[in-house]
């Protein structure tokens, strides 16, 4: 009896790593074949994904891309799934959390708001320089600074005002469960415990392009966001783009890491980008990552929304 059950329990497993190793052949068979249909129904975007290849490759740093179409749906990404430290891009969840508390009438976006001094700190932005207990303006105009100055003493105020708890449970609800809100601008001792502001290039994708659908609160106070995001302001993602291209984006940069993402209006064909970089060798490195990867996504997205299906340019 022993001995047949000893002989049983060894053919069972061999079997079961035959069918293991079964498997495992099978799912890498079925990658290798999507690839080469990748290749052979789409040979210009085969070459796209080499080019970002080379280009994530060749970084000395990890970096995360998550890119779409917005007309046709096309998606194409790399370590879409890794979490990287947002920096100030974390801004546009507390921007998204303001207007939704807005909209629920918590307050009214014109209502005037005294600059809490607990607010201040250094890094970029004015309000930190103004004088004390002489700053009041419109919660709006606080958004505004902190959008398009990435003024980090407007984001502190906002983040008191909205909560940060709150903006996490609503980013969990749209299904964000790796992007977290988890300290105030300029507290690096929680960085230092651990306590980052975090997310994954697909996440804020998906959140960007929900915005820009609607979905997220209102058309209308979609649209008043995505019009503060649209402000004219420098950035990687910009830099790679010709001049006349808009851009609604939100960049991060501190101490490793460089971000950029945002929603590029190519005329008739818009579509999302999101470029995350960490552990970089030296942080200029960042921003030549990130503006070589908007220039070749530009190149691809802008061929294929001007030639038609045979690959012929379309004369405007």
């Amino acid at each position: 009896m022993k001995l047949s059950t000893r002989f049983f329990h060894t053919t069972q497993f061999k079997h079961s790593r035959r069918f293991g190793l079964g498997l495992f052949f099978l799912f890498a068979l079925s990658i290798l074949v999507q690839c080469i249909a990748v290749s052979q129904s789409d040979p210009l975007k085969q070459k796209f994904i080499n080019k970002l290849s080379s280009i994530i490759d060749g970084a000395d740093a990890v970096v995360g891309v998550a890119m779409k179409d917005l007309k046709t749906g096309e998606e194409i990404s790399i370590n879409a799934d890794e979490i990287f430290p947002q920096a100030s891009s974390i801004k546009i969840h507390i921007l998204a959390e303001l207007y939704r508390q807005a909209e629920q009438g918590k307050f009214h976006l014109s209502d005037v708001l005294s600059l809490p001094e607990k607010a201040r700190v250094g890094g970029s932005g004015v309000l930190n320089e103004l004088g004390q207990n002489s700053v009041s303006m419109s919660i709006r105009d606080y958004a505004v600074l902190m959008i398009v100055l990435s003024d980090n003493t407007a984001t502190n105020a906002l983040i008191d005002l909205v909560g940060m708890e709150n903006v996490n449970k609503s980013l969990r609800a749209l299904g964000a469960t790796k992007t977290k809100l988890q300290r105030v601008m300029m507290d690096i001792k929680a960085a230092a415990e651990g306590r980052e502001n975090i997310g994954t290039p697909k996440e804020v994708m998906m959140v960007l392009e929900k915005l820009y659908t609607g979905e997220i609160i209102s058309k209308a106070a979609s649209d008043d966001m995505l019009s503060i995001l649209r402000n004219e302001k420098s950035g990687a993602i910009k830099a790679g783009l010709p001049p006349n291209v808009e851009v609604a984006n939100k960049e991060g940069e501190v101490e490793g890491i460089r971000c950029d993402v945002g929603i590029v209006y190519l005329p008739q064909a818009p579509y999302l980008i999101c470029v995350m970089t960490k552990l970089l060798a030296k942080d200029d490195d960042g921003p030549k990552i990130i503006t070589e990867i908007s220039r070749v996504a530009y190149s691809y997205f802008e061929r294929k929304a001007n030639s038609n299906q045979y690959g012929r340019r379309i004369p405007k």
